[in-house]
């Protein structure tokens, strides 16, 4: 009898550490991404004119980031997301300045856009991980900013899937 007690509370114990360190992993650190693997693509030779963000998403939250504009200037961009186990993925929407939604993508691991502005101001880059109950996602966002005349459409949006 003492020996199934004891060989309980080991059990015991040793299962809380297991699932206390994935929680932790998962929730305060998921890794770090670096440059998304498209960046050499979206930059067109250009990465003077690029910028490289990492930051974490932490579950059940958003994390936004602004990039402003001004009219008949695109931005390219792609974005990588890492962390925990099976399914690594998160909703990326774009907001104009005016406030509204002008795309969301499905969930996913990695993404490439273009932005033609229609208004000058701030759009913001939304990352949903609200769905996930316990793993943060880290991101690696890499966006650049054509400064000459755009040669995509002002008045539409072109999300370009990742393969």
């Amino acid at each position: 009898m003492k020996t199934l007690l004891v060989g309980g509370f080991v059990f015991l114990l040793l299962a809380f550490g297991v699932g206390s360190g994935w929680v932790a992993m998962n929730y305060f650190n998921p890794g770090t991404v670096g440059t998304p693997a498209h960046a050499g693509a979206v930059s067109n030779g250009r990465p003077q004119d690029c910028t490289n963000v990492n930051f974490n998403v932490r579950p059940r939250s958003e994390e936004r980031r602004a990039i402003s504009l001004d009219i008949h200037k695109l931005v390219r961009g792609t974005f990588e997301a890492d962390g925990g186990f099976g399914r690594v993925d998160v909703i990326m929407r774009v907001v104009d300045p005016q406030g509204q939604e002008i795309f969301t993508t499905p969930k996913v691991s990695n993404y490439d856009f273009n932005i033609p502005p229609q208004y000058r101001g701030d759009y913001t880059l939304v990352f949903d991980n609200r769905y996930s109950l316990y793993t943060s996602k880290a991101i690696a966002l890499y966006y650049c900013i054509d400064t000459g005349q755009s040669t995509v459409p002002v008045d539409s949006f072109v999300p370009r899937p990742s393969q």
